[in-house]
C-alpha cells in the first residue's frame, strides 16, 4: 500500500488504496476516521481530491500533519479541491456550469458531503506549508500528471497543489 486516494467518495482507482470514511456509501479498501491516527507508513503517494474541504481547518491541518509523519522520504501528496475565487469569478462571467453553492457547502449527497471552509489554492499551499510539506506548487488541473487519480480534469473552478516530504 504505496499508494492511497484518500476520501475516494464514489471515485475508487484500481492500483491505489481507497480510503474513506465509516458511512460513506461508496466503495472502498479501508474505512479510516481521518480526524485520528493514521495506521500507515512509507506511503509514496497520497491523492487528497476533495477531502480537506470536508474537515475543518484545524482537522485539515492535523491530517496533513500525520500525513507527511506517514510519509516514506520524497514521499509526494497531490492536494485537489474547489477554488472558491475562481469559482465567483466563472460565475459572475456565466461559465461556472455547477452551483457556486455545491462548492461552498458540499453536494450533501452522503453523511459528511459538506464543506465546512471555503477552499482556495492559497489555502492549501498555506496548510501543506504550515504542515512542514516542502516543495509545494500550484498545478493547473490540466498539468496534473497521470499518474494522479483525478476523477475530472475539465472542470477550471478546480485547484491542484503538490508538495513532498524530505
Amino acid at each position: 500500500m504505496n499508494r492511497i486516494n484518500l476520501g475516494c467518495g464514489d471515485r475508487y482507482q484500481h492500483g491505489w488504496h481507497n480510503v474513506d470514511a465509516a458511512g460513506s456509501p461508496h466503495r472502498k479498501d479501508e474505512e479510516v476516521d481521518l480526524r485520528g491516527a493514521l495506521p500507515w507508513h512509507d506511503v509514496t503517494h497520497v491523492y487528497a481530491g476533495h477531502i480537506l474541504e470536508h474537515l475543518f481547518v484545524g482537522e485539515a491541518i492535523c491530517l496533513l500533519q500525520a500525513l507527511r509523519d506517514c510519509m516514506a522520504p520524497d514521499g509526494e501528496i497531490m492536494v485537489v479541491g474547489p477554488d472558491v475565487l475562481v469559482a465567483q469569478d466563472m460565475a459572475t462571467a456565466g461559465t461556472l456550469g455547477v452551483t457556486m453553492d455545491s462548492l461552498t457547502n458540499g453536494g450533501h449527497r452522503w453523511p459528511g458531503d459538506e464543506h465546512r471552509w471555503h477552499c482556495t489554492a492559497s489555502d492549501i499551499e498555506t496548510l501543506l506549508c504550515v504542515t512542514g510539506w516542502s516543495d509545494v506548487k500550484r498545478v493547473g488541473i490540466n498539468d496534473v500528471p497521470q499518474l494522479w487519480p483525478v476523477a475530472d480534469r475539465g472542470p477550471q473552478w478546480q485547484c491542484a497543489v503538490s508538495a513532498r516530504h524530505d
